[in-house]
């Protein structure tokens, strides 16, 4: 089942607030290395994690800034509990996994794009799609005739559902610090965008010639071959990352992240 939602609800709610708290800890302690997790549960955000930082920030007036960015009138909403632990320094042993499937990502950022333009109208939803048929709920209680959504996402059979008691919770990726790891995280991000299939891709380690690799693929080519290619194709030494992507401006994006790029990657094209 593919699970969208407006820009500003949900895991992307949760991706945009986890950024943001990391920033405002480098902020206030530049060399912080930080690790954090969100949770929300519609009603309230739960925030947990690490960071060595001695510095207490306040949740609360991050997550006001958010809604006030877009829409002040979620201010009143805000309900934050932090149980950020400070002045410790989070585990830096690098472990990712990372899957995406071909064809969901383009249905996912259609209708993306639609979630997206009814927030524009003032209506903060939800959909699931599972094959023909379109669950959806609104954050806030509304009022519309079935026709409304309907013609938002031609060619479903649009049903109306209550989302209230479902839990969401931000990517690693935007929970963390702009150190090592995080580059990692951005790697793996581009190996599947150049790659573009479905695919899961470990990684331990941190140089090509000591890497321990394991790939997924329902390819034609085989598991071994591809492997070896990803291997020459791209940089795993943590200076080449630092050198090719640009963290300091790095945000949460539904689209044109800086993983998608086929730079230096023209040994992959005839896939």
């Amino acid at each position: 089942m593919i699970e969208v939602s407006s820009f500003l609800t949900n895991k992307n709610l949760c991706n945009i607030f986890a950024d943001k708290i990391v920033k405002k800890i480098n902020n206030e302690s530049p060399d912080a290395k930080t690790q954090i997790t969100v949770l929300n549960v519609r009603s309230f955000f739960i925030v947990r994690g690490y960071t060595s930082s001695e510095t207490v920030v306040n949740l609360s007036d991050i997550l006001t800034e958010i809604y006030e960015k877009y829409d002040t009138e979620l201010v009143k909403t805000v309900r934050v509990i932090d149980t950020i632990l400070y002045n410790r320094k989070p585990n830096e042993r690098l472990r990712v996994s990372y899957e995406e499937n071909k064809k969901e990502s383009r249905l996912v950022k259609t209708l993306q794009q639609i979630c997206d333009s009814i927030q524009k109208e003032g209506f903060y939803i939800t959909i699931k799609v599972q094959g023909n048929n379109l669950f959806y709920d609104f954050d806030y209680p509304v009022d519309f005739e079935p026709s409304y959504i309907s013609s938002k996402f031609d060619g479903y059979n649009c049903i109306k559902d209550d989302f209230s008691n479902d839990v969401y919770i931000s990517d690693d990726l935007y929970g963390m610090s702009n150190d090592n790891l995080k580059y990692y995280h951005v790697l793996v991000r581009k190996i599947s965008y150049n790659l573009d299939n479905s695919s899961g891709i470990e990684i331990e380690n941190i140089d090509s010639e000591n890497i321990k690799l394991s790939l997924k693929t329902s390819e034609v080519i085989s598991k071994e071959k591809l492997e070896s290619m990803i291997l020459d194709n791209f940089n795993f030494d943590l200076e080449s990352l630092t050198n090719e992507f640009d963290l300091k401006d790095f945000e949460y994006k539904t689209e044109n992240n800086i993983w998608e790029n086929y730079i230096g990657t023209g040994d992959l094209m005839f896939l």
